[in-house]
């Protein structure tokens, strides 16, 4: 766009206004409707620019959205764009007085509202103020004070009023996109101990191969990690500065906090343990990707992913199995196996090989989410050494499960394995008490990656 970062003078401003007021008159008397005229107060002499054309186009559906709420219909819409700035015009077949209430409530709704300059004009040429609803001026950006008190005085420097206008933008969006991740990591618990069947898993259908644990506990669990999601990609965000290894170092003290809210609500069970560290490394790179302005994609977020952690499969080094003392330092020692400290250092791998590719495939072929989703656990269940089966078990059964999968994998083809089959080796895990608690984990770092993307 040729307008963006242009400066513009007191003339052009004059102008605009001018030549606003004309079009204003000209809609009006075409359309003999209420009229809503609406810009954004950029103090500075640069109006159009990147964030400033995001902060009008939100404007601009919040404005669509409140109306279609209230069943208005708009028999006009234009927008315009010019180096003064951006400017959108509807005309309404409603009583002004209504209009201009709820554009005021918009206005009022949120910190970016502050910044909107919404005029209602009616059939006649008259503009509808806050006064004639009996509502107060809008205070000034930076004091209580009227707002334009403070601007007829030139109270506050131009400096301190751009300062706060950005500030306003850049804290609207970012709080925007902290709450779609957050929204997107609670999805993925949910969708995930929601999939029915899968084997040895608490599902709809029964609790698998857990007798401590049921649907009802994981959904106790998910609603009380809902802060620490937020607080994870905030994170991010905040550290945009540092190295990804030093982020990663920064969030490991909210995963901690987030253990205590799980055992908490779950009366001690460990429903997530797995997905606080693996959905929190996510959180945390979509965070650091949305402020250092790159691509929130997944390779982008696995690339991230494995910044973080690369260094997380030092742990293991010096383990023997004289010195093991944990299972999974055990497993390291016995089988080189690395658990979900070597997936996050790979950058989820087996996700980005086994899960992603997998869930889209069937859903592009018109699979349920619910099919796709119990599919996609058994080509994980075939492929990744899972260290849930090795504990209730030994890893010779986790070699029979995987061939028992990938032999019906092979013979029937995964897309033609019905849910009643998957039933079936779900009681098979029951018997044997197998649950595949790993791969359900990547299961849900799997969804969430699905639901970022769309």
């Amino acid at each position: 766009m040729n307008d963006l970062n242009v400066e513009v003078t007191l003339s052009d401003m004059l102008d605009a206004r001018e030549k606003r007021v004309t079009v204003q008159r000209e809609i009006i008397e075409r359309y003999k409707g209420t009229l809503i005229s609406f810009m954004l107060n950029i103090p500075g002499n640069i109006k159009v620019f990147p964030l400033s054309l995001k902060a009008h186009g939100e404007a601009v559906k919040l404005i669509t959205k409140a109306l279609n709420r209230q069943g208005i219909s708009v028999i006009y819409q234009a927008s315009d764009s010019a180096k003064t700035g951006c400017e959108s015009f509807f005309v309404v077949k409603e009583q002004p007085i209504i209009v201009k209430r709820l554009m005021t409530d918009i206005e009022n709704s949120c910190e970016l509202g502050r910044i909107f300059d919404i005029d209602v004009i009616d059939c006649e040429g008259n503009k509808i103020s806050r006064s004639d609803l009996n509502i107060t001026e809008r205070s000034c950006l930076i004091c209580d004070d009227i707002g334009h008190a403070c601007s007829r005085s030139r109270k506050h420097p131009i400096e301190e009023l751009q300062k706060k206008v950005i500030e306003i933008m850049e804290n609207y969006f970012a709080e925007q996109f902290v709450d779609n991740c957050a929204a997107c990591a609670v999805r993925s618990l949910l969708y995930e101990v929601c999939i029915t069947p899968k084997p040895g898993l608490v599902d709809r259908n029964n609790n698998g191969s857990h007798r401590d644990m049921d649907i009802y506990t994981f959904i106790d669990s998910t609603t009380a990690l809902i802060p620490y999601f937020r607080d994870i990609v905030l994170s991010g965000i905040k550290f945009r500065n540092e190295k990804p290894k030093a982020v990663f170092e920064k969030i490991r003290y909210l995963g901690m906090l987030a253990e205590d809210c799980m055992f908490t609500a779950t009366n001690n069970i460990n429903t997530h343990k797995g997905l606080i560290f693996s959905l929190g490394i996510i959180c945390a790179s979509a965070g650091y990707l949305y402020k250092n302005e790159e691509a929130v994609n997944t390779d982008n977020i696995l690339k991230i992913s494995r910044e973080m952690t690369l260094e997380i499969d030092d742990d293991f080094n010096g383990i023997t199995k004289e010195s093991a003392r944990t299972f999974g330092e055990k497993l390291y020692a016995a089988y080189g196996i690395t658990g979900i400290r070597g997936e996050a250092a790979s950058g989820f791998a087996s996700v980005k090989n086994h899960g992603l590719p997998m869930l889209k495939s069937l859903i592009e072929k018109g699979y349920s989410l619910n099919h796709a989703g119990a599919l996609t656990l058994l080509n994980l269940i075939a492929n990744v050494k899972d260290t849930n089966i090795i504990a209730r078990s030994s890893i010779e059964t986790l070699k029979e499960v995987q061939l028992l999968t990938n032999n019906l994998i092979n013979e029937r083809g995964i897309e033609n394995i019905s849910i009643d089959e998957i039933m079936d080796i779900d009681n098979h895990f029951i018997g044997k008490n197998l649950s595949p608690g790993g791969c359900a984990d990547l299961l849900s770092v799997t969804l969430m990656l699905y639901f970022l993307e769309n």
